[in-house]
């Protein structure tokens, strides 16, 4: 008999790892899955402890984003709780091994069509709760910005990528417990 792993132990170890990962590649926004793409941008602002020019027009301009800033994790809606042996709960997590398959391809500079395509195709994404379906279509098309993208463009593409994981390992977590 193989020992049970639990789909909520599998998401707490994979999303930190992607995040981890995705934060080491290039030196755009700092890693910190509780923030959002607005706090990563403010925070991009601030000065840093690293040399900065001598006068402000000497930075490089902010890219505009191509997508609306995702919800903060305090701005989401509140998902009901059905428990870490829910269907729901087994949705959510194939939703979250769906992002960070495309979050480590996305670092590699290697997201394809198909890799989005079957990231997000699993039949347990079915039972993932009305109330979470916004949160997995933000991911979605946080996951689509990377297709065919090289490393150092996905890299750009960090902070809305990281906003929507961010938000549904929170609506995640309320849905699994």
């Amino acid at each position: 008999m193989r020992p049970h792993i639990s789909t909520r132990s599998v998401r707490l170890l994979l999303v930190p790892a992607v995040l981890i990962a995705l934060a080491g590649c290039g030196d755009a926004e700092p890693a910190d899955p509780a923030a959002s793409a607005t706090d990563a941008a403010a925070s991009s602002a601030a000065p840093s402890t690293a040399a900065a020019p001598s006068t402000p027009a000497a930075e490089p301009a902010q890219s505009t984003p191509l997508a609306p800033p995702m919800p903060s994790p305090a701005d989401l809606p509140p998902v009901k709780a059905y428990g870490a042996g829910s269907p729901e709960c087994a949705g959510m997590s194939a939703a979250l091994m769906g992002a960070t398959t495309i979050g480590g391809l996305a670092n590699q500079g290697k997201v394809t069509q198909g890799d989005f395509e079957s990231a997000y195709t699993s039949p347990l994404l079915n039972d993932i709760p009305i109330d979470a379906v916004p949160i997995l279509a933000d991911m979605k098309t946080a996951s689509m910005s990377l297709v065919g993208l090289d490393a150092a463009a996905a890299q750009a593409q960090l902070g809305n990528f990281q906003g929507a994981l961010s938000n549904l390992v929170v609506t995640a977590d309320a849905v699994c417990s």
